[in-house]
């Protein structure tokens, strides 16, 4: 592409604790429910086992939100807004069992779980808008100007992330740019599997992982001259489920 570039990053994907519902198997979609005291004390237990992370996202979801205060304590993060839980819309809140018999939820399951969720959305429009919020990210990330992460537990080391570069080294540039350094997002398990499925090798639910499980992965992408993310360039590799088997 010319005057492009190829960037590398580090990413982890953090799936949130457990949650009450997560506990009773129920629809946790846009309820904004916090996590349990056993999902807190697990995340509590396991937080050494998480990489470091230099920058920081997550979704405005409260259970998200406390996780990553569990692990990263006060290091600066940014929301994304997109990256909410699946919309469940009428099935909120209710388990297999609750709904079992319900004519909503067996042709929901008979489609695959590819039907629109009753008042909800559908997996396809899940799917772009955590596409979307994944650009939202990525575009933060690359912005030249931008300082949000330079927070003073991050200004000694900002010299080591290269991501940031001047225009005229972007030019040349003929080799992809390896980010030093993590990128993690704490997220839901519908959104890992979202974006894996939209960038990754494998399908939806390929991903499924348990609270407080994630992948570790190699995010790659082109930005054109003007440091525009070409959405249609992602692709993720070299992934690694982290806290599991």
């Amino acid at each position: 592409m010319r005057n492009s570039a190829e960037n590398q990053i580090g990413m982890v994907f953090i799936r949130h604790g457990e949650t009450d519902s997560n506990r009773r198997k129920s629809y946790l979609g846009w309820t904004d429910e916090p996590l349990s005291v056993e999902g807190r004390e697990v995340i509590a237990q396991n937080k050494k086992k998480y990489p470091d992370a230099d920058f920081i996202f997550t979704s405005p979801m409260l259970r998200c939100r406390q996780t990553k205060e569990i692990i990263y304590g006060n290091q600066s993060c940014q929301i994304i807004e997109k990256w909410k839980e699946m919309n469940f819309g009428s099935f909120e809140g209710k388990t297999y069992l609750e709904l079992n018999g319900n004519k909503d939820y067996q042709r929901w399951i008979d489609s695959g779980g590819t039907l629109t969720f009753p008042d909800g959305e559908s997996r396809e429009e899940f799917i772009l808008r955590c596409r979307a919020g994944l650009m939202d990210c990525l575009t933060r990330l690359t912005e030249k100007k931008s300082d949000t992460f330079r927070s003073e537990d991050q200004s000694k080391r900002i010299n080591k992330i290269c991501f940031i570069e001047q225009e005229n080294e972007l030019k040349k540039a003929s080799q992809p740019k390896k980010v030093q350094g993590k990128v993690v997002c704490v997220v839901h398990g519908g959104t890992i599997m979202a974006l894996f499925d939209s960038y990754g090798k494998g399908s939806y639910f390929d991903y499924q992982c348990r609270c407080g499980q994630g992948y570790e992965c190699t995010l790659s992408y082109t930005t054109d001259e003007n440091g525009a993310v070409d959405e249609t360039s992602i692709f993720i590799t070299d992934e690694k489920i982290i806290l599991g088997e």
